[in-house]
């Protein structure tokens, strides 16, 4: 075996082939220019810049504020929910991505994220069982079995 080949196993085997599996991209976070207070905006543009810089918890803590003082903006509970997800706080992000689609029920940029994807849809989670779901001898209804 030439050297460079070995030297080449030797350097697959140290980097953990991280070359051949690189982590995943963060996904884009989303402005909140139109967010009121002001504050929030700023706020969420500081958290926008550590999240780029992969700064993780100093992205959450900026996101965190900017949802505190804006707990209207969707934008703000989204880029919070994406910090959590890559910190592995999946359930606290869950929170926040049904609220960011909850708020935003036409931004297509929330509802079709694939960051929201593994959270199922919104609508879903809030519907109420109708009534023959909630006592399923009622009405007739008799599982499938037909009526009286």
């Amino acid at each position: 075996m030439s050297f460079s080949l070995r030297c080449l196993l030797a350097l697959l085997a140290l980097t953990g082939c991280s070359i051949l599996n690189p982590p995943p991209l963060f996904r884009p976070t989303l402005a909140a220019t139109t967010c009121k207070p002001p504050s929030v905006a700023q706020h969420n543009l500081a958290g926008t810049a550590h999240y780029t810089a992969q700064r993780l918890e100093p992205a959450r803590d900026e996101f965190a504020i900017a949802v505190k003082e804006g707990p209207r903006c969707a934008e703000a509970h989204y880029n919070l929910g994406l910090a959590l997800t890559y910190l592995g706080e999946k359930d606290e992000a869950r929170k926040h991505f049904l609220e960011a689609a909850d708020l935003a029920p036409g931004n297509q940029v929330i509802w079709d994220s694939p960051a929201l994807r593994p959270y199922g849809e919104p609508q879903k989670e809030k519907r109420k069982a109708t009534a023959s779901e909630q006592a399923p001898g009622a009405f007739g209804n008799r599982g499938g079995l037909g009526g009286y």
